[in-house]
């Protein structure tokens, strides 16, 4: 049987996450991917419409940002914009950043989701530590070249239909 991820939910935006159906699943914290997931990449620029939602956020979830991104300074200058933790150089899969986020935010792995948009490195560690996982599609997507569109395309091959979908109210939040 080839290499599969199974995303818990696969959304378009992080704003389209329904809050409510993860706060009836008891989770308390949410781990977010910087770059092309709630940010686009290398901008420092937060989209209004994800401003909000993540303010909302904060006010029932812990929040942390785990980035593979080398650069210190603009991954804690996220971090303050955002108003939470903001680990780089996190190296994921690997899980020592991850493991890291979870003690940050005083949380066992059952209460935490992680949000990306990178199958092989987001949701699978988000996977291997047993994290409810959440694939969103990459926000510059249109604006990426040539190369980072096919690679991409080849890493959702992996990517197995989601296990469970938001519920459909109006109210995503």
């Amino acid at each position: 049987m080839p290499f599969r991820l199974k995303p818990t939910y696969i959304v378009e935006r992080v704003t389209d996450i329904n809050l409510h159906d993860l706060m009836d699943d008891n989770i308390k914290g949410l781990i977010f991917d910087l770059d092309n997931t709630i940010m686009p990449p290398k901008t420092g620029i937060l989209p209004e419409d994800i401003a909000e939602w993540l303010e909302i956020a904060k006010l029932d979830f812990k929040i942390a940002i785990l980035s593979n991104n080398p650069c210190s300074v603009y991954v804690k200058e996220a971090g303050e914009k955002v108003g939470c933790i903001a680990i780089e150089k996190a190296a994921k899969p690997r899980r020592k950043a991850a493991v890291k986020a979870l003690k940050d935010l005083d949380l066992i792995p059952s209460q935490v989701v992680i949000i990306g948009d990178r199958p092989l490195t987001d949701i699978l560690v988000g996977q291997r530590l047993g994290l409810i996982t959440i694939l969103v599609d990459p926000i510059m997507k249109q604006k990426e070249n040539r190369l980072f569109k096919f690679l991409r395309k080849l890493e959702r091959l992996f990517v197995s239909a989601p296990k469970k979908s938001f519920s459909d109210k109006n109210d995503k939040i």
